[in-house]
């Protein structure tokens, strides 16, 4: 997720955002993760997606329909062959977008302006090629880290979950679900966004992530200098749209640490590690984190460089996590290794192949044509 160092400092912040290494690694000693909050129900039975296994590229050269930015989150409308990406919005678009009577915000609002104001361009793309068949701006949402989408049946649009309510800090401080229409601006007052309760009072910086198959609603939430994951049935959550008070969660845990590696392959726990997505399929979360590589191809680095692409897996139920690390598995990727840059960028799963695809995306150019490589584990 690409950002000035101010913005990526937020997503830091010494929030437990980062990678520990995969089991046998030589882990650091730390703090025990806490544990669930009872109760810690959330459906179980499901397969555990391997992330140390191999990444295969599904689509090369996607683009959104704001080309001067790129990927920052992902999710997928199965049953109907689409997926659908959030990047900030370019500058060009916002400015004219906002010179109409939507938003009273000056027309010539600069690009690092429009991003700490949290305007996104939502994408609706063919799950066969990429390509665009769908977009919608919105104005004064979030960064777009994680959505969540329900797909669209018996003449039902499909129904977007995204973050909300940014402010001027670039990150929504509430999250929301509204009817994808194509070729349309939303802003977060706009009467189609349903808002829902926080799953703390405390609670900041939240996102969500939707899982159809097994009706879960994830928000993933910023704490104080922590992060927390709280699920929910996805149905029962639909319907408090506007009471502002979230059903029972199925369980609620603390977000285990991400480090960044040192050359020796090992966690650093002293450097916390960029976080770039999350989503969950049953019990399980998966993450995915990572810095950009702007000036060398990954195929050419070593050590901490070499190291840069995670994905993490954990337990909603704490049942198979480690009680050390707090998470079951981790390990690097090596997807997408000659890519200049390469930044790894949202993370959803796919379910229309059989088995489910853990996917997740690794920018693949610079300049005004910006695009992404969708890669997936099984």
């Amino acid at each position: 997720m690409t950002m000035n160092m101010t913005r990526r400092g937020l997503i830091r912040g010494g929030t437990g955002l980062a990678a520990a290494a995969a089991a046998g690694l030589g882990l650091p000693a730390q703090a025990a993760v806490a544990a669930p909050v009872n109760p810690a129900s959330v459906p179980t039975g499901t397969a555990l997606i391997d992330v140390a296994a191999g990444s295969t590229r599904w689509l090369a050269g996607v683009a959104g329909q704001d080309s001067s930015t790129t990927l920052q989150g992902i999710a997928f409308d199965s049953a109907n062959g689409h997926f659908y990406t959030l990047q900030v919005a370019g500058a060009s678009q916002v400015a004219y977008l906002r010179s109409g009577g939507q938003v009273a915000v000056t027309a010539s609002i600069g690009g690092d302006d429009h991003a700490e104001s949290g305007d996104l361009c939502l994408t609706r793309h063919d799950i066969a090629t990429g390509a665009v068949n769908g977009y919608m701006y919105l104005l004064g949402f979030g960064h777009g880290v994680s959505l969540g989408v329900q797909p669209a049946s018996g003449g039902n649009p499909a129904y977007v979950w995204t973050e909300a309510g940014s402010g001027r800090s670039g990150y929504g401080q509430e999250f929301v679900r509204f009817p994808f229409v194509t070729k349309t601006v939303l802003w977060t007052s706009h009467p189609s966004v349903q808002r829902f309760g926080s799953p703390d009072p405390a609670a900041t910086s939240m996102t969500p992530s939707v899982d159809v198959d097994h009706d879960i609603l994830l928000i993933r939430y910023a704490l104080g200098s922590d992060h927390w994951f709280a699920a929910y049935d996805l149905s029962a959550a639909v319907a408090t749209a506007g009471t502002g008070t979230l059903p029972a969660p199925l369980a609620r845990i603390q977000q285990p640490p991400l480090y960044k590696y040192k050359a020796d392959g090992t966690p650093d726990p002293t450097t916390p590690a960029t976080f770039q997505g999350f989503t969950s399929y049953g019990q399980y979360v998966y993450m995915l984190d990572g810095d950009p590589r702007t000036t060398t191809p990954s195929s050419t680095l070593t050590g901490v460089d070499k190291w840069a692409v995670h994905t993490t897996s954990f337990d909603l139920n704490g049942t198979r996590n480690d009680p050390t690390t707090g998470y079951i598995a981790s390990t690097h990727s090596e997807a997408d290794a000659a890519a200049d840059p390469r930044e790894p960028e949202g993370m959803a799963i796919y379910t229309g192949a059989g088995a489910p695809r853990l996917c997740f995306g690794i920018t693949n150019n610079a300049g005004s044509d910006r695009q992404f490589d969708l890669y997936y584990k099984v």
